[in-house]
């Protein structure tokens, strides 16, 4: 806001504004601008004196230069913009059209004006700190503006010249170099600040890019193998380590946050950094998860830090697993069909040797040992039937099917057998139970499978095995849409770090010969290719509850019969 008592009023009649758009500066920007002023005042006066400050002899001087402005101004833009044209030419990020520059010029010289007139005025500098940090000023040289307004002293001094002579001269030409220099030590300071925000916000974007990154990275000096920083991701991974005492990251050494198995490998790994710039580490296990070390030597004005990069491919290494098993089982498929062909009929040439020397053998001790080589025998064309149908599975038959029906069925096959001698067999069966739609023969191969699990698990005292039935009705229809099927054991129960494997093939935790790890990873199978779901939980100890889900049969399956050969 102008002070009257501070401001001289034009002797000439021309009426100059700024044409373009003003600037509203906060009153923290206006507040930075006086105080930056004030400094520039300690210094100015005592160079300039009454050439300068705001006395009444310094005022009347500012006056009659703003008038002599006025007076000429087209001519001083002409001559302006003429001296700096190189600047504002060519390829130069400062280029602008000549009619623009007109305006810009015109609107500076007219500001310059307004702040000689009134010191008080300061949107001169309101819009030079805005251009500085966004607008032309940003792009261009320190030295280029200083050229600007050298060009624009010299241009102001040669009209005075012409205008004034005697001894008031020497005091309106140090008026001008005053406020021109003025104007000169506030754009540099304007200057610097919008490089150290600029240089704030460019440190800031890339702690934050870091810091934000969702790999764990880390900065290390080459020399001590200290921890510089880290990242978040970094120290929620350190925070995930079993021991972790919670201290920050930064000023650990590598031999601190290392497990002692791998430190040997990770030192290696940051010598060959130093050496050659660069290395990479694949398949480093951390916590149960894999990850791929990335690492190279980021020089640092004099200095070197290494950027470590811990990137997780434990869903890579999971698929290669599960790729290696499915060549596992292709071979598997491959192998187990000539096994079978070569090895069911020896196998039963055997058995009808062994059946006909049964019948004319009395000796007790003979025939238990017969009996116990027949067993052998089944046993073995049991596992090969597995193999080819876990490798290649049969074409499934689905219609509705009552699962009572096939639990009563099952049960009553499997009282023979003397794996379940001492076992108590509890069907829970709904009375209201809706039919599944599947495969009959194989729901029955998953039940007789799980019941056989279980009857391995509760050879003990008190053994008992329940098989429940249920409707699922969901919430919204109130219609079955799922039928449930549970076996459930109070046998010796799973190792809950065991629980995630039970279904992959050929893992088992039974003693070697007791079984091939086929069993679940077939049940599975089964289920899924039946459209529904399997779930198995345990506590050991506890015994074992496996839960499957088969669709109910609708009128929608309708359709599918006859087509059913695609399914499974």
């Amino acid at each position: 806001m102008r002070n009257p008592a501070r401001c001289r009023p034009s002797k000439t009649k021309v009426q100059l504004r700024p044409s373009d758009i003003t600037i509203e500066a906060t009153v923290e920007e206006i507040e930075a601008i006086r105080n930056a002023l004030g400094a520039l005042d300690k210094f100015l006066v005592p160079l300039f004196g009454d050439a300068y400050n705001i006395g009444p002899a310094g005022l009347a001087a500012r006056a009659e230069v703003a008038d002599i402005i006025e007076r000429n101004f087209d001519a001083m833009i002409a001559q302006w913009r003429e001296s700096i044209a190189a600047i504002f030419d060519g390829s130069s990020p400062t280029r602008r059209p000549a009619a623009t520059l007109n305006d810009d010029l015109g609107n500076a010289l007219i500001r310059f004006r307004d702040h000689l007139r009134d010191p008080d005025d300061i949107q001169t500098y309101v819009h030079l700190r805005h251009h500085c940090q966004a607008g032309m000023l940003s792009r261009a040289e320190p030295s280029q503006f200083n050229t600007i307004h050298i060009a624009l002293k010299q241009i102001i001094l040669g009209w005075l010249d012409t205008e004034v002579h005697g001894a008031r001269h020497e005091l309106l030409r140090n008026t001008v170099v005053a406020a021109i220099d003025e104007r000169r030590l506030m754009v540099s300071q304007f200057y610097i600040e919008s490089r150290e925000k600029a240089l704030r916000l460019s440190e800031e974007k890339y702690r934050n890019s870091i810091n934000h990154a969702p790999d764990p990275m880390y900065e290390i000096d080459p020399g001590s193998w200290v921890l510089l920083s880290a990242n978040s991701a970094a120290e929620q991974l350190r925070a995930a380590m079993p021991g972790d005492d919670g201290a920050p990251l930064a000023g650990r050494t590598i031999g601190e946050i290392t497990s002692p198995d791998h430190l040997p490998q990770v030192v290696r790994h940051l010598q060959t950094v130093v050496q050659n710039g660069a290395d990479q580490i694949r398949d480093l296990a951390i916590g149960g998860r894999y990850f791929d070390v990335n690492s190279a030597l980021i020089p640092f004005g004099e200095y070197h830090f290494i950027q470590l990069i811990l990137h997780d491919v434990s869903q890579r290494r999971e698929m290669l697993d599960e790729l290696i098993k499915a060549e596992r089982l292709a071979a598997v498929g491959t192998f187990a069909a000539g096994v079978a062909h070569e090895v069911n009929n020896p196998l039963a040439s055997i058995s009808s040797l062994v059946q006909s020397l049964l019948g004319g053998e009395n000796d007790p001790v003979r025939r238990t040992t017969l009996h116990t080589i027949l067993t052998q025998i089944t046993r073995i064309s049991g596992t090969l039937k597995d193999l080819v149908n876990f490798a290649r599975p049969s074409t499934a038959q689905h219609r509705a099917v009552n699962l009572n029906h096939l639990v009563t069925e099952t049960l009553r096959l499997v009282s023979y057998n003397k794996r379940f001698s001492g076992v108590t067999m509890t069907p829970e069966l709904a009375s209201n139970l809706a039919e599944a739609y599947v495969d009959n023969n194989e729901i029955q191969q998953v039940l007789l499978n799980l019941l056989f699990n279980a009857a391995d698990a509760v050879a003990n005292d008190g053994a008992s095995i329940r098989i429940v039935t249920e409707n699922v009705l969901p919430a919204a229809s109130g219609c079955v849409s799922k039928v449930k099927m549970r076996i459930i054991d109070n046998g010796i129960g799973i190792p809950r770090e065991h629980l995630d494997r039970v279904f992959d093939p050929f893992f088992t935790t039974k003693p070697a010969g007791a079984g091939t790890g086929l069993g679940l990873s077939l049940c599975q199978r089964i289920v899924l290719g039946n459209r529904g779901t399997i779930k198995v939980e345990s506590e050991v100890g506890q015994g074992t509850a496996v839960t499957i889900c088969l669709p109910a049969c609708t009128e929608n399956h309708s359709w599918e019969i006859g087509h059913s050969a695609h399914d499974g």
